[in-house]
Order: C-alpha cells, then structure tokens, then sequence
C-alpha cells in the first residue's frame, strides 16, 4: 500500500482484524473490534509482530507503546487513521 492511497476505518479495521486473527489462529468473525484484545490472548509478542505488519502495510512508523495503549481494533484503527492522514 502507498501511503497516498487513501484507506477507509473500515478498509482498515477489518485488515487489522484478520492481522489479529492470524497471530490468534482464530476466525476473523470471532474477533470483535469493541473487544479489549487481551481477552483474546493478545500478548506483546503478538503485538510487536501485528506493529510491523501495520508499519510494512501502512509504510508509517508506529509507537509500539502507544498502539498497546489501544486496547482494541476500533481504538487502534482511529490511531493509525490518525497517522496516515
């Protein structure tokens, strides 16, 4: 992705959401972005290697403290729209 194009929040929530499922080996339907992710299991190796999937999909840098602040798809979403903008 260039980082011109432009991404809608539900473009990108739902690429963030499948990232998770991934790392999680869970269906990206069971993963609900209201959720705080470490109910789902989401520990900080997990969350280092969706930061750099964002980074490398994004091609911004992302602070990794400040996207574990995020507690959740919707509130990480907002973040990186903020970044891209």
């Amino acid at each position: 992705m260039n980082r011109s194009e432009i991404i809608s929040h539900d473009e990108l929530q739902s690429w963030l959401i499948d990232r998770i499922a991934f790392y999680l080996d869970r269906p990206a339907e069971d993963i609900d972005a209201s959720v705080e992710l470490a109910r789902y299991g989401m520990d900080s190796v997990y969350a280092i290697s969706v930061v750099s999937d964002i980074e490398d999909h994004l091609q911004v840098e992302v602070d990794v403290a400040e996207a574990r602040r995020r507690g959740t798809v919707a509130s990480l979403t907002d973040y990186l729209l903020g970044l891209v903008a």
